[in-house]
């Protein structure tokens, strides 16, 4: 899980965790976190995922981290954005319109205000046990208290299958400190994610929790 690591999946476009649509649950489960304000949001690890779009289209000022250049490029190029570029501490900033990316470590990145929103779809499932905690101390860092988010996890048998995805369960969410959690889904996904049965899993279960930072 170094760098390199993701800097070579995007390289040789090994991004199967990449969606070419929105996700349905962001659609379905956005505004029990978000509610109607349109609120700057965070989303880690972001990639080029489409669903900053959508939240932007929504009236949002979008915040995304993105350690791949390459992924940065292709979002604004792929969405028709002219982004400007500008040097941001450690990082670079790509900004257009109402959407920012911030390429390079989120753990180097420290954000100017508290978001009280915030997304995460394929960040915490992207990391191994032992990195998580150190990921949710650091987004918790970035977030005023009381601030709601959406979080998107894959459950498996890790037995079965090594990740990247890596399984992640409620138990371990609920014992995080700094956030509460509340599950709004889990839905039996292995039929349309044949990818991981071929890897061995027999069964694999995506949930969608509302997650709101402790005050």
């Amino acid at each position: 899980m170094e760098p390199s690591f993701w800097q070579d999946r995007w390289h040789n476009d090994e991004i199967g965790f990449h969606r070419s649509n929105i996700h349905p649950a962001l659609r379905a489960h956005w505004q029990k976190a978000a509610g109607d304000a349109k609120r700057p949001v965070l989303v880690p690890l972001c990639g080029k995922s489409l669903d900053l779009r959508w939240l932007a289209d929504r009236g949002h000022a979008v915040t995304g981290i993105e350690l791949s250049e390459k992924a940065v490029r292709e979002f604004f190029d792929e969405a028709d954005l002219d982004a400007q570029r500008s040097p941001a501490g450690q990082l670079t900033r790509w900004h257009a319109g109402n959407i920012e990316i911030f390429e390079g470590d989120f753990f180097a990145w420290q954000a100017r205000q508290p978001f009280e929103l915030f997304y995460d779809r394929a960040a915490l499932i992207a990391l191994p046990p032992e990195m998580r905690p150190k990921y949710l101390e650091h987004l918790r860092a970035q977030l005023a208290d009381g601030a709601q988010g959406l979080l998107i996890t894959l459950e498996y048998d890790s037995a079965q299958m090594d990740g990247p995805p890596f399984s992640v369960h409620e138990k371990e969410l609920k014992q995080a400190p700094g956030f509460e959690v509340k599950r709004l889904s889990r839905e039996n996904v292995l039929a349309t994610h044949r990818k991981f049965a071929e890897r061995g899993l027999t069964a694999l279960h995506e949930c969608t929790y509302r997650v709101t930072s402790d005050a």
